[in-house]
Protein backbone atom coordinates (compact mmCIF):
# COMPACT_ATOMS: atom_id res chain seq x y z
CA UNK A 1 0.00 0.00 0.00
CA UNK A 2 1.15 3.17 -1.09
CA UNK A 3 0.39 7.44 -0.11
CA UNK A 4 0.56 9.86 -3.09
CA UNK A 5 1.98 13.11 -3.13
CA UNK A 6 0.21 14.88 -0.70
CA UNK A 7 -1.72 18.10 -1.47
CA UNK A 8 -3.01 19.80 1.42
CA UNK A 9 -5.93 22.70 1.14
CA UNK A 10 -8.06 24.08 4.36
CA UNK A 11 -11.69 22.58 3.69
CA UNK A 12 -14.72 21.48 5.56
CA UNK A 13 -14.29 17.58 7.15
CA UNK A 14 -15.30 15.37 4.32
CA UNK A 15 -14.91 11.94 3.00
CA UNK A 16 -14.17 12.61 -0.95
CA UNK A 17 -15.50 9.82 -2.67
CA UNK A 18 -17.27 7.74 -0.34
CA UNK A 19 -20.01 5.58 -1.27
CA UNK A 20 -22.74 2.85 0.37
CA UNK A 21 -22.21 -1.05 -0.55
CA UNK A 22 -21.67 -4.20 0.98
CA UNK A 23 -19.38 -6.41 1.15
CA UNK A 24 -18.02 -9.33 3.02
CA UNK A 25 -16.04 -8.59 6.54
CA UNK A 26 -12.42 -10.03 6.54
CA UNK A 27 -11.89 -13.01 9.19
CA UNK A 28 -8.55 -11.30 10.12
CA UNK A 29 -10.15 -8.60 12.41
CA UNK A 30 -11.59 -10.87 14.54
CA UNK A 31 -10.13 -10.94 18.02
CA UNK A 32 -7.14 -13.62 19.32
CA UNK A 33 -7.85 -14.35 22.73
CA UNK A 34 -5.26 -16.77 22.96
CA UNK A 35 -2.11 -15.91 25.82
CA UNK A 36 0.39 -17.83 23.83
CA UNK A 37 -0.66 -15.96 20.57
CA UNK A 38 -0.68 -12.88 22.39
CA UNK A 39 2.96 -13.64 23.64
CA UNK A 40 4.25 -14.23 20.25
CA UNK A 41 2.59 -11.41 18.55
CA UNK A 42 4.94 -9.01 20.51
CA UNK A 43 8.61 -8.92 19.75
CA UNK A 44 9.44 -8.29 23.67
CA UNK A 45 7.31 -7.24 26.75
CA UNK A 46 8.26 -5.76 29.48
CA UNK A 47 5.43 -6.95 31.93
CA UNK A 48 5.12 -3.94 34.48
CA UNK A 49 2.24 -4.46 36.85
CA UNK A 50 3.04 -3.02 39.65
CA UNK A 51 5.98 -0.68 41.01
CA UNK A 52 7.00 -2.41 44.07
CA UNK A 53 7.76 -5.68 41.85
CA UNK A 54 10.96 -4.95 41.46
CA UNK A 55 12.07 -5.42 44.65
CA UNK A 56 10.61 -8.45 44.60
CA UNK A 57 10.48 -11.12 41.61
CA UNK A 58 11.42 -8.37 38.72
CA UNK A 59 9.48 -7.10 35.97
CA UNK A 60 9.60 -10.40 33.83
CA UNK A 61 11.06 -8.91 29.88
CA UNK A 62 9.70 -12.02 27.44
CA UNK A 63 11.14 -11.98 23.91
CA UNK A 64 9.32 -13.98 20.91
CA UNK A 65 12.28 -16.74 19.90
CA UNK A 66 11.13 -16.06 16.25
CA UNK A 67 12.69 -12.26 16.67
CA UNK A 68 15.35 -13.27 18.80
CA UNK A 69 16.32 -16.00 15.90
CA UNK A 70 16.17 -13.18 13.39
CA UNK A 71 18.47 -11.04 14.75
CA UNK A 72 22.20 -10.73 13.50
CA UNK A 73 25.00 -9.21 15.56
CA UNK A 74 24.76 -5.75 15.36
CA UNK A 75 20.89 -5.79 15.30
CA UNK A 76 20.79 -7.78 18.66
CA UNK A 77 23.08 -4.91 20.42
CA UNK A 78 20.91 -2.57 19.23
CA UNK A 79 18.19 -4.38 21.54
CA UNK A 80 20.18 -5.73 23.91
CA UNK A 81 23.34 -5.04 24.35
CA UNK A 82 24.24 -7.30 27.34
CA UNK A 83 27.33 -4.93 27.88
CA UNK A 84 28.78 -3.39 31.27
CA UNK A 85 27.24 -0.38 32.54
CA UNK A 86 29.75 2.38 33.99
CA UNK A 87 29.59 4.03 37.03
CA UNK A 88 29.99 7.49 38.35
CA UNK A 89 33.89 7.50 39.37
CA UNK A 90 34.45 5.50 35.55
CA UNK A 91 34.62 2.12 37.07
CA UNK A 92 32.41 -0.93 35.50
CA UNK A 93 28.86 -0.75 37.62
CA UNK A 94 27.37 -3.76 39.04
CA UNK A 95 25.04 -2.57 41.38
CA UNK A 96 22.50 -0.27 39.38
CA UNK A 97 23.78 2.58 39.37
CA UNK A 98 25.49 4.70 36.51
CA UNK A 99 25.82 4.74 32.12
CA UNK A 100 24.89 1.66 30.02
CA UNK A 101 27.18 1.21 27.32
CA UNK A 102 26.86 2.95 24.36
CA UNK A 103 25.12 1.60 21.91
CA UNK A 104 25.03 4.28 18.86
CA UNK A 105 22.01 3.06 16.26
CA UNK A 106 19.94 5.28 14.31
CA UNK A 107 15.64 4.61 14.81
CA UNK A 108 12.81 5.83 15.91
CA UNK A 109 10.28 4.46 18.57
CA UNK A 110 6.19 5.08 17.79
CA UNK A 111 4.04 4.84 21.08
CA UNK A 112 0.40 4.61 21.02
CA UNK A 113 -0.84 6.19 24.01
CA UNK A 114 -4.71 6.38 25.38
CA UNK A 115 -7.26 5.68 28.18
CA UNK A 116 -7.92 1.64 28.73
CA UNK A 117 -10.20 -0.04 25.91
CA UNK A 118 -10.23 2.77 23.25
CA UNK A 119 -8.21 0.72 20.83
CA UNK A 120 -5.00 1.18 20.64
CA UNK A 121 -4.01 -1.85 19.34
CA UNK A 122 -6.21 -1.74 16.59
CA UNK A 123 -5.01 1.23 15.25
CA UNK A 124 -1.28 -0.06 15.16
CA UNK A 125 -2.21 -3.39 13.23
CA UNK A 126 -3.90 -1.25 10.95
CA UNK A 127 -0.98 0.78 10.56
CA UNK A 128 1.64 -1.64 10.35
CA UNK A 129 -0.33 -4.96 9.44
CA UNK A 130 1.95 -6.35 12.51
CA UNK A 131 -1.74 -8.72 13.00
CA UNK A 132 -1.32 -7.79 16.82
CA UNK A 133 -4.03 -9.12 19.56
CA UNK A 134 -6.97 -6.76 20.38
CA UNK A 135 -10.57 -6.92 21.57
CA UNK A 136 -12.48 -7.22 24.64
CA UNK A 137 -11.08 -10.50 25.32
CA UNK A 138 -6.68 -9.30 24.77
CA UNK A 139 -5.52 -7.11 27.32
CA UNK A 140 -2.12 -5.87 26.01
CA UNK A 141 0.50 -5.95 28.73
CA UNK A 142 3.26 -3.38 30.62
CA UNK A 143 5.40 -2.08 27.33
CA UNK A 144 5.12 -4.31 24.26
CA UNK A 145 6.97 -3.86 21.48
CA UNK A 146 7.08 -4.67 17.67
CA UNK A 147 9.85 -3.83 14.93
CA UNK A 148 7.88 -2.93 12.14
CA UNK A 149 8.25 -1.44 8.49
CA UNK A 150 6.01 0.74 6.90
CA UNK A 151 5.51 1.49 3.32
CA UNK A 152 8.56 2.46 1.54
CA UNK A 153 10.63 0.91 3.74
CA UNK A 154 10.69 2.99 6.95
CA UNK A 155 11.46 1.25 9.78
CA UNK A 156 10.01 1.88 13.27
CA UNK A 157 9.83 0.22 16.73
CA UNK A 158 5.62 0.65 17.86
CA UNK A 159 5.37 0.70 21.44
CA UNK A 160 1.92 -0.78 22.77
CA UNK A 161 0.77 -0.74 26.27
CA UNK A 162 -1.78 -1.36 28.73
CA UNK A 163 -3.83 1.84 28.73
CA UNK A 164 -4.48 4.49 31.60
CA UNK A 165 -7.00 3.98 33.79
CA UNK A 166 -7.15 0.06 33.24
CA UNK A 167 -8.74 -1.86 36.30
CA UNK A 168 -6.24 -3.30 39.39
CA UNK A 169 -7.10 -6.16 41.68
CA UNK A 170 -7.24 -4.60 44.87
CA UNK A 171 -5.65 -6.43 47.36
CA UNK A 172 -5.47 -4.40 50.36
CA UNK A 173 -6.17 -0.09 50.89
CA UNK A 174 -3.03 0.84 48.65
CA UNK A 175 -3.72 -1.13 45.40
CA UNK A 176 -5.28 1.73 43.81
CA UNK A 177 -2.75 4.03 44.58
CA UNK A 178 0.15 1.82 43.48
CA UNK A 179 -1.83 1.24 40.14
CA UNK A 180 -2.24 5.18 39.79
CA UNK A 181 1.71 5.38 40.70
CA UNK A 182 2.84 2.73 38.39
CA UNK A 183 0.06 4.20 35.16
CA UNK A 184 1.78 7.81 35.84
CA UNK A 185 5.51 5.90 35.89
CA UNK A 186 4.83 3.87 32.23
CA UNK A 187 3.44 7.44 30.90
CA UNK A 188 6.57 8.90 31.96
CA UNK A 189 8.80 5.73 30.58
CA UNK A 190 6.78 6.18 26.92
CA UNK A 191 7.54 9.92 26.81
CA UNK A 192 11.49 9.16 27.76
CA UNK A 193 11.99 6.60 24.72
CA UNK A 194 9.66 7.40 22.15
CA UNK A 195 10.05 10.01 19.35
CA UNK A 196 6.60 10.10 17.82
CA UNK A 197 2.61 9.91 19.51
CA UNK A 198 -0.49 8.46 18.49
CA UNK A 199 -2.77 9.31 21.19
CA UNK A 200 -6.23 7.26 20.40
CA UNK A 201 -9.78 8.18 21.69
CA UNK A 202 -13.26 7.55 21.30
CA UNK A 203 -16.03 9.25 23.20
CA UNK A 204 -13.28 12.00 23.92
CA UNK A 205 -13.98 13.18 27.18
CA UNK A 206 -12.28 15.62 29.52
CA UNK A 207 -10.38 12.42 31.19
CA UNK A 208 -9.20 12.38 27.88
CA UNK A 209 -8.81 16.14 27.17
CA UNK A 210 -7.17 16.27 30.31
CA UNK A 211 -4.82 13.61 28.78
CA UNK A 212 -3.85 15.03 26.04
CA UNK A 213 -3.35 18.83 26.95
CA UNK A 214 -0.84 17.57 29.80
CA UNK A 215 0.85 15.25 26.59
CA UNK A 216 1.21 18.04 24.76
CA UNK A 217 2.35 20.50 26.86
CA UNK A 218 5.19 17.81 27.94
CA UNK A 219 5.82 17.59 24.38
CA UNK A 220 6.48 21.54 24.13
CA UNK A 221 8.50 21.53 27.15
CA UNK A 222 11.04 18.82 25.52
CA UNK A 223 13.35 18.61 22.77
CA UNK A 224 12.15 16.23 20.77
CA UNK A 225 11.93 16.61 16.89
CA UNK A 226 8.42 16.35 16.34
CA UNK A 227 6.10 18.06 19.21
CA UNK A 228 2.59 17.51 17.68
CA UNK A 229 0.31 14.41 18.43
CA UNK A 230 -1.38 12.51 16.23
CA UNK A 231 -4.70 12.19 17.74
CA UNK A 232 -6.67 9.28 16.73
CA UNK A 233 -10.60 9.49 17.10
CA UNK A 234 -11.67 5.87 16.75
CA UNK A 235 -15.29 6.22 16.58
CA UNK A 236 -15.87 2.33 16.76
CA UNK A 237 -19.39 2.56 17.14
CA UNK A 238 -20.59 4.76 14.92
CA UNK A 239 -21.89 3.24 11.37
CA UNK A 240 -23.25 6.86 9.57
CA UNK A 241 -22.01 9.88 8.19
CA UNK A 242 -24.75 12.29 10.31
CA UNK A 243 -23.67 10.80 13.41
CA UNK A 244 -20.23 10.90 12.64
CA UNK A 245 -20.23 14.69 11.20
CA UNK A 246 -21.60 15.48 14.32
CA UNK A 247 -19.04 13.56 16.61
CA UNK A 248 -16.26 15.49 14.76
CA UNK A 249 -18.05 18.53 15.21
CA UNK A 250 -17.81 18.11 18.91
CA UNK A 251 -14.94 16.11 19.52
CA UNK A 252 -12.56 18.63 17.12
CA UNK A 253 -13.74 21.64 15.57
CA UNK A 254 -16.25 22.90 17.48
CA UNK A 255 -13.57 22.89 21.27
CA UNK A 256 -10.75 23.72 19.23
CA UNK A 257 -10.89 27.42 18.02
CA UNK A 258 -7.48 27.65 17.05
CA UNK A 259 -7.26 24.94 14.87
CA UNK A 260 -8.00 24.70 10.88
CA UNK A 261 -9.78 21.86 8.95
CA UNK A 262 -7.34 20.42 6.23
CA UNK A 263 -8.16 17.73 3.61
CA UNK A 264 -5.15 15.62 2.12
CA UNK A 265 -4.93 13.54 -1.23
CA UNK A 266 -3.72 9.98 -0.11
CA UNK A 267 -4.16 6.53 -1.87
CA UNK A 268 -5.05 3.11 -0.50
CA UNK A 269 -6.50 -0.20 -1.45
CA UNK A 270 -10.49 -0.02 -1.80
CA UNK A 271 -11.55 -2.77 -0.10
CA UNK A 272 -14.43 -3.70 -2.24
CA UNK A 273 -12.44 -3.63 -5.68
CA UNK A 274 -8.60 -4.34 -4.35
CA UNK A 275 -7.49 -1.68 -6.32
CA UNK A 276 -5.67 1.45 -5.43
CA UNK A 277 -7.85 4.56 -5.16
CA UNK A 278 -7.29 8.05 -4.40
CA UNK A 279 -9.61 10.03 -1.91
CA UNK A 280 -9.31 13.53 0.17
CA UNK A 281 -9.21 12.86 3.88
CA UNK A 282 -10.32 15.18 6.30
CA UNK A 283 -8.38 16.24 9.53
CA UNK A 284 -8.09 18.99 11.94
CA UNK A 285 -5.01 20.54 12.49
CA UNK A 286 -4.29 22.88 16.10
CA UNK A 287 -0.90 24.33 16.94
CA UNK A 288 0.16 20.77 19.05
CA UNK A 289 -1.87 18.38 17.32
CA UNK A 290 -3.16 16.78 14.35
CA UNK A 291 -6.71 15.01 14.25
CA UNK A 292 -7.88 11.96 11.86
CA UNK A 293 -10.97 10.49 12.47
CA UNK A 294 -12.14 6.68 12.15
CA UNK A 295 -15.90 5.09 11.86
CA UNK A 296 -16.56 1.36 12.59
CA UNK A 297 -14.71 -0.68 11.08
CA UNK A 298 -17.19 -3.36 10.09
CA UNK A 299 -19.26 -0.76 8.77
CA UNK A 300 -20.02 0.87 5.17
CA UNK A 301 -18.67 4.18 6.04
CA UNK A 302 -15.86 2.83 7.98
CA UNK A 303 -14.73 0.76 4.87
CA UNK A 304 -14.78 4.05 3.27
CA UNK A 305 -12.99 5.81 4.98
CA UNK A 306 -10.76 3.80 7.23
CA UNK A 307 -8.06 2.78 4.36
CA UNK A 308 -7.65 6.22 3.92
CA UNK A 309 -6.97 7.52 7.18
CA UNK A 310 -4.39 4.93 7.90
CA UNK A 311 -3.07 5.43 4.61
CA UNK A 312 -2.48 9.03 5.90
CA UNK A 313 -1.33 8.12 9.31
CA UNK A 314 1.67 6.31 7.63
CA UNK A 315 1.83 8.95 5.13
CA UNK A 316 2.50 11.72 8.03
CA UNK A 317 4.96 8.69 9.83
CA UNK A 318 6.97 8.72 7.05
CA UNK A 319 6.85 12.43 5.82
CA UNK A 320 7.99 13.87 9.63
CA UNK A 321 10.35 10.88 10.03
CA UNK A 322 13.54 11.56 11.25
CA UNK A 323 16.13 8.79 12.54
CA UNK A 324 17.01 9.67 15.51
CA UNK A 325 20.64 8.68 17.42
CA UNK A 326 20.10 6.22 20.17
CA UNK A 327 22.93 6.39 22.98
CA UNK A 328 21.57 2.81 23.83
CA UNK A 329 20.37 -0.31 22.93
CA UNK A 330 16.61 -0.38 23.64
CA UNK A 331 16.54 -2.78 26.35
CA UNK A 332 19.16 -0.97 28.30
CA UNK A 333 17.27 2.57 27.54
CA UNK A 334 14.72 0.91 29.56
CA UNK A 335 16.03 -0.19 32.92
CA UNK A 336 18.15 3.37 32.48
CA UNK A 337 15.14 5.37 32.12
CA UNK A 338 13.41 3.28 34.89
CA UNK A 339 15.99 3.48 37.30
CA UNK A 340 16.08 7.77 36.77
CA UNK A 341 12.26 7.97 37.26
CA UNK A 342 11.70 5.50 40.04
CA UNK A 343 14.16 7.52 41.82
CA UNK A 344 11.45 10.28 42.29
CA UNK A 345 8.74 7.28 42.89
CA UNK A 346 10.80 5.44 45.66
CA UNK A 347 12.43 6.87 48.86
CA UNK A 348 15.98 5.55 47.71
CA UNK A 349 17.25 4.96 43.94
CA UNK A 350 16.25 1.29 42.70
CA UNK A 351 19.14 0.39 41.81
CA UNK A 352 17.48 -1.85 38.47
CA UNK A 353 19.88 -4.00 36.23
CA UNK A 354 19.07 -6.65 33.56
CA UNK A 355 19.11 -10.51 35.16
CA UNK A 356 19.36 -13.41 33.14
CA UNK A 357 17.10 -16.68 34.03
CA UNK A 358 17.63 -20.33 33.29
CA UNK A 359 13.62 -21.11 33.03
CA UNK A 360 12.88 -24.50 31.82
CA UNK A 361 11.94 -24.71 28.42
CA UNK A 362 12.69 -20.49 27.50
CA UNK A 363 15.97 -21.13 25.93
CA UNK A 364 17.41 -17.33 26.91
CA UNK A 365 13.98 -15.65 26.53
CA UNK A 366 12.91 -14.51 29.46
CA UNK A 367 15.13 -12.27 31.94
CA UNK A 368 14.33 -10.05 34.69
CA UNK A 369 14.62 -6.63 35.39
CA UNK A 370 15.49 -6.41 39.11
CA UNK A 371 16.49 -4.30 42.28
CA UNK A 372 20.06 -4.62 43.44
CA UNK A 373 19.52 -2.37 46.67
CA UNK A 374 20.61 -3.74 50.06
CA UNK A 375 17.69 -2.50 51.47
CA UNK A 376 14.28 -3.55 49.31
CA UNK A 377 12.36 -2.52 52.30
CA UNK A 378 13.03 1.80 51.24
CA UNK A 379 11.60 0.79 47.92
CA UNK A 380 8.60 2.62 48.98
CA UNK A 381 6.47 5.24 47.28
CA UNK A 382 6.25 9.01 48.03
CA UNK A 383 2.18 10.29 49.19
CA UNK A 384 0.68 10.85 45.49
CA UNK A 385 -1.36 13.95 44.84
CA UNK A 386 -4.44 12.57 42.74
CA UNK A 387 -7.80 14.61 42.19
CA UNK A 388 -11.38 13.28 41.96
CA UNK A 389 -11.07 11.43 38.73
CA UNK A 390 -7.95 10.08 39.80
CA UNK A 391 -5.60 12.13 37.30
CA UNK A 392 -2.22 12.92 38.78
CA UNK A 393 -1.93 16.57 39.89
CA UNK A 394 1.79 16.49 40.05
CA UNK A 395 4.56 14.02 38.89
CA UNK A 396 6.51 12.94 42.31
CA UNK A 397 9.74 14.50 40.60
CA UNK A 398 7.65 18.24 39.57
CA UNK A 399 8.31 21.58 40.58
CA UNK A 400 5.28 23.69 41.06
CA UNK A 401 6.89 27.47 41.32
CA UNK A 402 4.13 29.18 43.55
CA UNK A 403 3.20 32.48 42.04
CA UNK A 404 1.64 35.59 42.59
CA UNK A 405 0.26 38.60 40.08
CA UNK A 406 -0.16 41.71 40.99
CA UNK A 407 -2.71 44.36 39.12
CA UNK A 408 -1.74 47.47 39.34
CA UNK A 409 -3.26 50.60 37.12
CA UNK A 410 -0.11 50.87 34.75
CA UNK A 411 1.13 47.13 34.76
CA UNK A 412 0.46 43.48 35.04
CA UNK A 413 3.13 41.84 37.27
CA UNK A 414 3.90 37.95 37.84
CA UNK A 415 6.05 36.64 41.09
CA UNK A 416 7.30 33.54 40.84
CA UNK A 417 9.69 32.08 43.66
CA UNK A 418 12.32 30.14 41.94
CA UNK A 419 14.90 29.85 44.62
CA UNK A 420 18.51 28.59 43.53
CA UNK A 421 17.81 29.45 39.75
CA UNK A 422 19.26 32.33 37.54
CA UNK A 423 17.34 34.15 35.02
CA UNK A 424 19.86 32.40 32.48
CA UNK A 425 17.81 29.01 33.66
CA UNK A 426 14.56 30.10 32.85
CA UNK A 427 12.92 30.07 29.51
CA UNK A 428 10.25 32.58 28.30
CA UNK A 429 8.49 32.41 24.68
CA UNK A 430 5.21 33.90 24.00
CA UNK A 431 1.98 32.24 21.37
CA UNK A 432 -0.21 35.46 20.70
CA UNK A 433 -1.61 36.04 24.02
CA UNK A 434 -0.03 33.31 26.00
CA UNK A 435 3.23 33.69 28.10
CA UNK A 436 4.92 30.33 28.31
CA UNK A 437 7.59 30.15 31.07
CA UNK A 438 9.99 27.12 30.92
CA UNK A 439 13.25 26.01 33.44
CA UNK A 440 14.39 23.06 35.45
CA UNK A 441 15.26 23.03 39.12
CA UNK A 442 18.31 21.16 39.73
CA UNK A 443 18.21 19.04 42.48
CA UNK A 444 22.22 19.34 43.56
CA UNK A 445 22.21 15.11 44.38
CA UNK A 446 23.39 12.46 42.68
CA UNK A 447 21.70 9.34 41.99
CA UNK A 448 24.10 7.73 44.39
CA UNK A 449 23.75 10.07 47.42
CA UNK A 450 20.06 10.18 47.18
CA UNK A 451 20.21 6.02 47.62
CA UNK A 452 23.04 6.46 50.18
CA UNK A 453 22.88 9.38 52.35
CA UNK A 454 19.53 11.20 52.07
CA UNK A 455 16.97 10.23 54.90
CA UNK A 456 14.42 12.87 54.09
CA UNK A 457 14.22 14.56 51.02
CA UNK A 458 10.72 17.26 51.26
CA UNK A 459 12.58 20.28 48.23
CA UNK A 460 11.38 19.95 45.07
CA UNK A 461 13.13 19.63 42.04
CA UNK A 462 12.89 19.22 38.20
CA UNK A 463 11.16 20.71 35.19
CA UNK A 464 8.08 22.89 34.69
CA UNK A 465 6.21 24.83 32.31
CA UNK A 466 3.42 27.67 33.77
CA UNK A 467 1.45 29.17 31.10
CA UNK A 468 -0.04 32.63 31.75
CA UNK A 469 -3.17 34.18 29.90
CA UNK A 470 -2.34 38.05 29.68
CA UNK A 471 -5.43 40.02 29.53
CA UNK A 472 -6.24 42.09 26.06
CA UNK A 473 -5.64 45.66 27.64
CA UNK A 474 -1.89 44.72 28.73
CA UNK A 475 0.99 44.17 25.58
CA UNK A 476 1.41 40.73 24.60
CA UNK A 477 4.89 40.88 25.01
CA UNK A 478 6.72 41.68 28.26
CA UNK A 479 8.15 44.57 28.81
CA UNK A 480 10.99 43.35 31.45
CA UNK A 481 11.15 39.57 33.11
CA UNK A 482 14.13 40.12 36.03
CA UNK A 483 15.45 37.58 38.65
CA UNK A 484 15.76 38.96 42.09
CA UNK A 485 16.47 36.77 45.50
CA UNK A 486 14.93 34.01 44.01
CA UNK A 487 12.30 35.75 42.63
CA UNK A 488 11.30 36.33 38.71
CA UNK A 489 9.27 39.26 37.55
CA UNK A 490 7.71 39.38 34.45
CA UNK A 491 6.27 42.37 33.69
CA UNK A 492 3.58 43.81 31.14
CA UNK A 493 3.02 47.44 30.40
CA UNK A 494 -0.61 48.78 29.52
CA UNK A 495 -1.68 48.34 25.42
CA UNK A 496 -2.10 52.14 24.90
CA UNK A 497 -3.24 51.12 21.54
CA UNK A 498 -6.21 48.91 23.07
CA UNK A 499 -6.84 51.12 25.14
CA UNK A 500 -7.54 54.41 22.56
CA UNK A 501 -9.62 52.09 19.97
CA UNK A 502 -11.97 51.37 22.95
CA UNK A 503 -12.67 55.08 23.00
CA UNK A 504 -13.17 55.43 19.58
CA UNK A 505 -16.46 55.77 17.69
CA UNK A 506 -16.76 55.04 14.28
CA UNK A 507 -18.76 57.73 11.91
CA UNK A 508 -21.96 56.75 10.61
CA UNK A 509 -21.32 57.06 6.90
Amino acid sequence: MRTCASRTSSSRWRTAGCSTRSTSRNAANHEMASANLFSDAYDWIVDIQLLSDVSKQGWKVQFSGEFLAGLDKAERAQVLSQGKWTAEDGAQSTDGFGQPPASAWRGAIVAVLGLYDKGKTFVLNNISNAKLPSGKKVATKGLSFKHVEVSGGTKFILLDSEGSFSPVKVSNELSVVEKEATELFLQELIFEMSDYFLCVVNDFTSLDQRYLDKLTRNLQNSKKDFREVIVVHNCKEVIDEDTLRYVWETQATAIYGSGTPQTTLVAATDPATNTLVEKAVGWFKTPFSRHVLLANSDSDLGENLNPWAFSLLRYWLKSVFIPVARDFSVVDAVVHYSNQKLATHFKTHPQLALTHTEEAGTEGRVWYIRSHSEAPERLRLHQLSVDASGIMLARPDSYLPPVDIVREPDAYNIYMDLPGMTRDQVKLSRQNVVTIVKGTRESGLSDREIATSVTRQERKAGEFTMTFRIPEEYQRRWESADMENGVLRIRYLKDEEEEEGKGEVNPIA
